[in-house]
């Protein structure tokens, strides 16, 4: 089952508009509405692109008065997610150098995902 969630996660990461999503998310929380101006989506796919990002922890949403705020869940999960950019960055620029920093990527996902010893998020 651990392997599962760790393949969700990785799944809902799987998309270049995902990660600047996160990434314009790390500092505050924001509408989805706000998140389409910025990467250039009109807001129906920028909620298609947060709701994986939901659906595995990373993000949550919180009801506004009139609009739905996403915030990444948890300083673990905003650690998680730049652990793995960091492995995968290292590894794309350094590919001969790569095996540890995969092993890298693999325990920061793994962990996420709670494997033995650490908390299911």
């Amino acid at each position: 089952m651990q392997r599962l969630e760790a393949a969700r996660f990785l799944q809902a990461l799987a998309h270049p508009k995902r990660l600047l999503l996160l990434a314009l998310l790390a500092d505050r929380a924001q509408t989805a509405t706000k998140l389409a101006a910025a990467v250039g989506l009109p807001p129906g796919m920028v909620y298609k692109h947060l709701n994986p990002l939901v659906s595995v922890g990373i993000l949550t949403v919180t009801a506004g008065t009139a609009s739905r705020f996403f915030s990444i869940s948890s300083p673990e999960a905003l650690r998680s997610v730049l652990d793995i950019k960091d492995a995968l960055t290292a590894h794309l620029v350094h590919p001969d150098v790569g095996r540890g920093n995969l092993q890298a990527f693999a325990d920061a996902a793994w962990g996420v995902c709670g494997a033995p010893g650490n908390e299911v998020r």
